[in-house]
This record gives C-alpha cells, sequence and structure tokens, in this order.
C-alpha cells in the first residue's frame, strides 16, 4: 500500500539527502562570502524552489490526494451487524488507520523538509537560511520565503481538504450506524427490546412499557461509541493538540445534528425509552468529550430529554419554571418552539384515530394555557436544531 510506496520513510528522506548534497556542492563550488556572492543565492534559490516544487507538486501533493481518495463517499450496502463484537478489530467507519499514518508522515516529512533545507537560525548549518545570510541576498531571502510560505500554505490547504472529506466519510458512517443498523430489525442485544415493535412503530426509543432495561444502551450507540473511542487514538496520533480539539468538536456537532435530526423527524418516545436515550447521551456526550472544549449541545439535550421523562400535569412546570424563576425553565434555556418540538416527540403526545393523529387532552390544554400555536404542526426547518446554532 502507500505506506510501504511512497510514505515509506526511506523514500520520504531520500530527496533531502539529494537536496542537501546539491546545496553542500553549490557552496564549495561558489563560495558564501558577500564578494561573488549574488552567483551562489541565485545558485541555492533555484534549488531551493525546485526542491520546493518537486516535493510538493511531484510528491507530497499527489499524496495528500491519494489519502483523500482513499476514503469511501459511501458507507456499505449491507446492515450493519450489531452489536459490533468487542473483542475483535472494530470496524473504522470508513477512516482506515492508514489514512491517519499516512497524514503523520507527511507532517514528519514537512517537518525535515524545513529542518533539512531551510533550517533558521540554525548556526553551522549549512542550508538555505544561513548561506543566503551570509551571502548578504536580502531579495534572495525574500523571495525564497515566498517559496516556502507556498509550499507550507498549499500542503496545508490540501491537508485540510483530506482532513474534512475524513470528516464527511465518518459522518455517512454514524448515520449508517444509527439508522441503517439502529432501526433495523437485525439490531439485536441484551433483551431484544430494541427490536421488537420498532420497525415502524417510532424508532429504538418507542419501547413499550413494562420492557426490561437490561442492557444500558441501544445496541447502535454501543456499537458506535465503541468505534469511536478506537478512531480516536488513531486521530490523536496524527493531529496537533488544536487540530484534534478542532476536528473531534466538528465530529461532536455531526453526531449531535445526526442524533437530533431523527429523533425530531422519525422517532417517538416512551418513558422506558427515555432512559435508554438518556443512558445513549451520555454515552455519545461522553465519547465526545476526549477532546475539544464546545459540546455545550449535548448538555442541553440532556436536560430537553427530561421532557420524556415527566408526567404531563408536570410538564407545564418545567417549561416555563417554578414560579418566580422562568430562568430555570426549558424555555428559557432552550426556546419556547424548540422545547415543544422536542416535547412533540413522546409517544403520548399524539394518539391515532380513524381521521388521522390527534393531540392528547392534556397537550391542548396546555397549549391553550400557554397561548402557543404548536410549532411542531406541519414542516419546520431542522437546519435550526443543529449544534453550531443558538437555540434562542
Amino acid at each position: 500500500g502507500i505506506l510501504a510506496g511512497p510514505l515509506k520513510q526511506s523514500v520520504l528522506r531520500q530527496p533531502l539527502i539529494h537536496a542537501t548534497d546539491s546545496l553542500a556542492r553549490a557552496r564549495l563550488m561558489f563560495g558564501t562570502n558577500k564578494r561573488g556572492g549574488d552567483t551562489t543565492a541565485r545558485v541555492i534559490l533555484s534549488i531551493y524552489n525546485q526542491m520546493c516544487n518537486f516535493y510538493g507538486q511531484g510528491f507530497l501533493y499527489p499524496i495528500m490526494e491519494t489519502l483523500k481518495e482513499m476514503l469511501p463517499k459511501h458507507p456499505p450496502a449491507q446492515i450493519p451487524p450489531l452489536p459490533f463484537d468487542e473483542e475483535i478489530e472494530a470496524p473504522n467507519l470508513g477512516v482506515a488507520p492508514a489514512f491517519w499514518v499516512g497524514l503523520e508522515r507527511v507532517h514528519s516529512a514537512c517537518k525535515s523538509f524545513d529542518r533539512e533545507l531551510w533550517a533558521e537560525n540554525r548556526e553551522g548549518s549549512h542550508r538555505v537560511w544561513e548561506i543566503l545570510e551570509l551571502c548578504g541576498d536580502e531579495t534572495s531571502i525574500s523571495v525564497a520565503r515566498d517559496f516556502r510560505v507556498t509550499f507550507y500554505s498549499e500542503l496545508e490547504r490540501r491537508g485540510e481538504v483530506a482532513i474534512l472529506a475524513s470528516l464527511d466519510t465518518l459522518s455517512t458512517h454514524i448515520q449508517w450506524v444509527l439508522v441503517s443498523g439502529g432501526e433495523s430489525m437485525m439490531a439485536t442485544g441484551g433483551t431484544r427490546i430494541f427490536n421488537q415493535l420498532t420497525g415502524q412503530s417510532g424508532g429504538p426509543y418507542s419501547i413499550p412499557a413494562g420492557s426490561s432495561l437490561e442492557t444500558p444502551n441501544s445496541p447502535a450507540i454501543k456499537s458506535l461509541t465503541y468505534c469511536l473511542r478506537v478512531q480516536f487514538v488513531h486521530v490523536q496520533s496524527a493531529l496537533t493538540a488544536p487540530s484534534l480539539a478542532s476536528f473531534w468538536t466538528a465530529l461532536s456537532m455531526r453526531l449531535y445534528d445526526i442524533l437530533v435530526a431523527r429523533l425530531l423527524q422519525h422517532y417517538t418516545v416512551s418513558t422506558v425509552g427515555a432512559v435508554i436515550l438518556s443512558r445513549d447521551i451520555e454515552a455519545l456526550r461522553s465519547v465526545s468529550m476526549l477532546a475539544g472544549i464546545e459540546h455545550s449541545h449535548w448538555d442541553m439535550l440532556r436536560e430537553l430529554v427530561t421532557l420524556y421523562m415527566t408526567p404531563p400535569d408536570a410538564i407545564k412546570t418545567l417549561l416555563v419554571g417554578p414560579e418566580g424563576d422562568t430562568t430555570k425553565g426549558l424555555f428559557a434555556k432552550a426556546g419556547r418552539d424548540h422545547a415543544i418540538v422536542f416535547l412533540s416527540r413522546r409517544n403520548d403526545y399524539r394518539y391515532k384515530t380513524a381521521a388521522g393523529p390527534k393531540k392528547s387532552s392534556w397537550v391542548t390544554d396546555m397549549l391553550n394555557e400557554l397561548n402557543m400555536v404548536d410549532p411542531s404542526d406541519g414542516n419546520f426547518n431542522i437546519g435550526s436544531f443543529a449544534a453550531g446554532r443558538k437555540l434562542l
């Protein structure tokens, strides 16, 4: 594969050995004193420019493109067999460990390129910066700096594109596990409560009263958090701390958006199902907090899930807050429309009639008391519930 070919350490280093040899020959042939230094500077600048072009356009840039192309754009067609066996290697969610190893090796090659050729402020290095300084040619130094900035800027851009592509791949595979797997009759685990009456009956959290709660999490979430924890180890080894924080925060937000979109558009939640949902949110929040600092969307979701556990006669107080302290209500924290839309996913919010779904009496009474039109009637903008959007 690519790791044993162009990304092999000896292959990455070979061009740098030849380049440093060329620098040494030029220095010996033309000298480095200011007298006659213009000629030396031009030769050194030409060598450095050729190396920036070769190591970039002819070598590392195509490797970055290849790494990006390694990533599948679509998840497997077959349904994932949940829960995954944690005694065997975790599914990679479309992003193989080789992708992250490849990124790490490119990053290491970039540092070697700068250390072996440019070597700024390293006295006695006899590299590009020092030779041009000794020649006293400020113009050549300025041009060389431009070559260097162009090389690294383009490589950084391509690296960001590849990393964003990996984020897209992880997102589609997360959806695959949660939707194709979690909502499939093939999903099994523990007491099978998750594959009973779930097909078209409201999703994995529409669990009948009296069902056992032996398993702490739904099979999809159990499997997904396992895969993400394994994936995190590979990501952590490849990215710098700031890049890791940004990447994992973005993944946390996408994970949240996928779950919330399914919840608000496809699921209903029973009281028993709310217990599993709450545990699932805790598990997802835990894996999301492995890196990054902005995960407040999970905290708000934890509060909103209490809407599914609260008896109907106490929901109004939960929404508006206790008398005299409305700041503690979910209306104040999440927004009136958002809170009601989440509430509407309760499995007792509506009931079936021959004429179609009808709101329960406690719902219509509460909405009248609140003087509200139900925002869950008809279509609503699911994008307004995204993690990156302010709820208020």
